[in-house]
């Protein structure tokens, strides 16, 4: 099983706006990065696997990011705001 099996089959694909990605950001943080590959290809980098990632794929204004919870070696969706 992979680590990324605990969220849905369109948010691992998502991929953001052509051309410009899709945002992710760590939570403590203000800065945003912006990524052109798919959220479970970034999401399955060691590097990235800790802590707290919320993720915005251009949907646009309300709901807001989705935040991703690093628990027990697998991502968990905690959905949209409020958290």
């Amino acid at each position: 099983m992979g680590v990324c099996d605990n969220l849905s089959d369109v948010l691992r694909k998502e991929k953001g706006i052509p051309g410009i990605g899709v945002c992710i950001w760590r939570q403590d943080r203000s800065v945003e990065f912006c990524k052109y590959l798919p959220v479970e290809e970034f999401l399955s980098r060691e590097e990235n696997q800790s802590g707290e990632w919320l993720i915005d794929g251009g949907w646009g204004g309300p709901p807001g990011p989705i935040k991703v919870v690093w628990k027990d070696g697998k991502w968990e969706n905690h959905g949209f705001p409020p958290w």
